[in-house]
């Protein structure tokens, strides 16, 4: 089926689900169909794989005689181009490729790889157009008296080996053998000629790169010469930067002053503790001499934070200065005086003059203290201001040396990066000059790779074996045959098996599915012991899916059955199901609704008239018009006359007189009407009816008319209560029950009760 037919099916579908949703006051959900725990994907996917393995199935036994007609014009066709070739001669000749052999400027000779590629360009160039071109101007020149022929170059490589099968192909004998030896000769000149020009090529590029090379050294340098001509070429050179050794001994004197600045400014927060330091370090014996007016201070020890305390200019009694000197003494006085007073505690009172004497000098020794840790503090203050002002002239150098050494080492850094490009450009060079005399040196010993071993064959008659066209031709109608099945089938819309159905008419309940009769003739309606089991199960399951369905209200007692076209076994279904009705213990009355064409009376061999068309025009009452049938409880009524202005007839209040009176009855009513697109009695009628039932062919019905015929139905506000898949095929496995023959048994004749007549499906 095309995809624009599929795309109209789907869209046509759903807008019946809709209407018959709409149709339904309650919408249960019971009526949507079920996903039972059983009913797996996996399943249903192989239930589709077998409905379109029957579907190809069902195609190709219609239309085996397309397949037969397009592998025979196939055949014919390659038959007819087989004789009508003209006669062909074939010459044959060889090349071989040898190995690469060169020898180098020491003499030695090396063996070439030759590779994969190299191959594969042979070929193409030997057949290539250019080659044709320059071999057909060798023959022109050659061979004049020879008319021009078109010939086919075929070349391909022995297996294993380096050899080359040229093979010529052409209308003339002569023409074709010289052309191939032309070929083969036009073909090694050019190898020459072509690996002249390379040597040529690379020569030329060699020297180019040569010169481009001596040109970017010199540049080069010139560019290292003239900056070590514009700077201090002696330092660069001797990898030396003394304005970067002036910064580091910069950077050590700062340091060195800096220690000395926090000591000395230690000292102006605590005169008495830098004194009791300076006095252990001068009683020790470790005191050191400090620095002379050079700025110079010795860091290291316990008497560094009284060194500071010293001025450059002073004199100095074992490293300590005067004003150092007497406040030692006085301090070591006041300690005694103070250690005398407490031992003239221990035998006097405070008040004792002794005690008193003791007071005085010890309050003197106080103030010379006082007096003595001012003027220290005073010096250190100087030594102070001292140091700041050479950390001052420190960082103002150190600032200068710094600028010095950066642009130093810039120039040092410029320099080395011109030696290195310098070395570079001259080593590229000498490269290039050594490849050059390398490449002058060697000395090809072979004149090209490739050789002729074999000149061109006497050329000699082709002949083609005819089975191999007969069998490409074959082939070829086959496929051609498939794939236009395969389009009709795409094409065509007829609905073969239930998965198809279900997927075109998702919305629409399948009551059952009647099997295909495979047998010759009419076919009989169903008796009260058939002996085709699966014929009538299928109509028991049909009559079982009418008595359970859930209606959404009372059970229907009026039923009509109709299909979308005629030949869609309609009338069979219809009557079979009558049959099966009243089997069960059902009153049922079967009427015969096609006032047209109605052919049910036949079926149970039974006269046409009296009938509904006479009770419609009120000539007799239907009771009057019923007649038995050879079923126990059914009853039947025929279809009566033709006669025109029918829908109005069924329109008529009649007609729904008598559809009541026949309710209050029989337990149901069965109508076999006309087909719904072929007339409009159906649509008219089925409106008044409590369900109707709608016939499907398999393999027959078109899916457009089906929906079609559906779609006025539910525009009628009819109620469809199923569909009944008529002649489906029992070979699918989505058929449950039919695939269980064996399960049957078979009945006694003595018990059957032959109905009859033949039925016509």
């Amino acid at each position: 089926m095309s995809p624009p037919a599929a795309k109209l099916i789907w869209a046509r579908a759903l807008q019946l689900r809709e209407a018959r949703l709409l149709w339904n006051p309650l919408n249960n959900p019971m009526e949507q169909p079920l996903s039972l725990p059983g009913q797996s994907s996996t399943l249903s996917r192989i239930h589709e794989t077998s409905a379109k393995f029957q579907r190809y199935k069902i195609l190709l036994r219609r239309r085996w005689w397309f397949l037969l007609l397009t592998a025979s014009i196939g055949v014919c066709v390659q038959a007819l181009r087989s004789n009508s070739k003209p006669t062909e001669y074939a010459s044959q000749a060889k090349l071989v490729a040898g190995t690469k052999l060169t020898t180098t400027g020491n003499g030695v000779v090396e063996a070439g790889v030759t590779s994969t590629d190299f191959y594969g360009t042979i070929i193409e160039t030997v057949e290539s157009a250019e080659m044709k071109r320059r071999a057909l101007n060798r023959m022109k020149t050659l061979y004049p008296e020879l008319k021009e022929a078109s010939v086919d170059i075929r070349v391909s490589q022995t297996k294993g080996s380096t050899i080359f099968n040229v093979v010529a192909t052409g209308p003339s004998l002569r023409y074709t053998q010289n052309f191939l030896d032309c070929l083969l000769d036009v073909f090694v000149e050019s190898r020459k000629d072509m690996k002249k020009q390379q040597f040529e090529q690379i020569i030329s590029t060699f020297l180019t790169s040569a010169a481009r090379q001596k040109k970017e050294y010199e540049d080069s340098l010139e560019r290292a010469t003239a900056f070590r001509k514009a700077n201090d070429i002696l330092n660069i050179t001797q990898n030396r930067n003394e304005a970067a050794e002036n910064v580091a001994r910069l950077n050590m004197e700062r340091s060195v002053l800096r220690t000395e600045k926090l000591n000395v400014e230690m000292a102006l927060k605590d005169v008495d503790n830098a004194m009791t330091l300076k006095e252990r370090s001068a009683g020790g014996g470790t005191a050191t001499a400090n620095a002379s007016g050079s700025g110079q201070s010795n860091v290291g020890g316990a008497d560094t934070a009284t060194a500071g305390l010293m001025d450059a200019g002073r004199g100095r009694t074992a490293g300590m200065t005067v004003h150092e000197m007497e406040y030692s003494n006085t301090k070591k006085d006041l300690i005694r005086l103070q250690n005398e007073r407490e031992r003239l505690l221990f035998s006097y009172k405070p008040g004792h003059p002794m005690v008193v004497k003791v007071d005085e000098d010890i309050a003197d020794a106080n103030r010379l203290l006082t007096y003595l840790s001012e003027q220290l503090r005073k010096e250190a203050q100087n030594q102070l201001d001292d140091i700041n002002r050479r950390v001052a002239a420190n960082e103002e150098r150190l600032a200068e040396e710094r600028a010095a050494a950066q642009e130093m080492a810039q120039k040092i850094a410029t320099d080395e990066g011109l030696q290195k490009d310098l070395e570079a450009k001259k080593k590229a060079f000498d490269d290039v000059y050594n490849k050059l005399a390398e490449v002058n040196m060697q000395v090809d010993m072979s004149t090209d790779f490739v050789g002729i071993q074999d000149k061109a064959s006497m050329a000699v008659e082709m002949v083609e074996d005819p089975i191999v066209p007969i069998i490409v031709g074959l082939v070829i109608g086959l496929g051609a045959g498939i794939v236009i099945l395969l389009l009709f089938d795409r094409l065509d819309d007829r609905m073969n098996s239930y998965s198809e159905f279900q997927a075109l008419f998702p919305g629409e309940a399948v009551l059952g599915q009647i099997p295909e009769q495979r047998q010759r003739g009419d076919v009989a309606l169903l008796r009260a012991s058939d002996d085709r089991h699966l014929y009538a199960e299928a109509f028991r399951n049909v009559r079982s899916s009418i008595l359970f369905k859930n209606w959404q209200g009372k059970m229907p007692k009026t039923i009509l059955v109709t299909s979308a076209v005629p030949n869609e076994g309609k009338t069979t279904v219809t009557s079979n199901l009558a049959v099966t009705m009243a089997l069960s213990g059902s009153r049922v009355l079967l009427a015969d609704c096609d006032l047209r064409r109605g052919g049910v009376n036949e079926l149970f061999k039974l006269p046409v008239t009296p009938g509904l068309s006479e009770v419609l025009k009120g000539n007799l009452h239907w009771r009057d018009a019923v007649q038995e049938t050879g079923v126990r409880k059914l009853d039947f009524l025929a279809r009566g006359e033709v006669f025109d202005q029918t829908s109005e007839m069924l329109l008529s209040p009649t007609a729904d007189e008598m559809l009541k009176e026949m309710a209050e009855e029989y337990d149901y009513v069965i109508f076999d009407s006309a087909p719904v697109l072929v007339a409009d009695d159906t649509a008219s009628f089925a409106p008044k009816l409590d369900t109707v039932l709608f016939v499907v062919r398999m393999s027959s019905t078109m899916a457009r008319l089906s929906g079609k015929a559906l779609d006025l139905l539910y525009e009628r506000q009819v109620n469809v209560g199923g569909v009944i898949l008529n002649r489906s095929s029992s070979n699918l496995k989505e058929y449950t029950y039919y695939n269980y023959a064996s399960y049957y048994y078979a009945p006694k004749p003595a018990s059957e009760t032959e109905l009859p007549g033949p039925a016509k499906s």
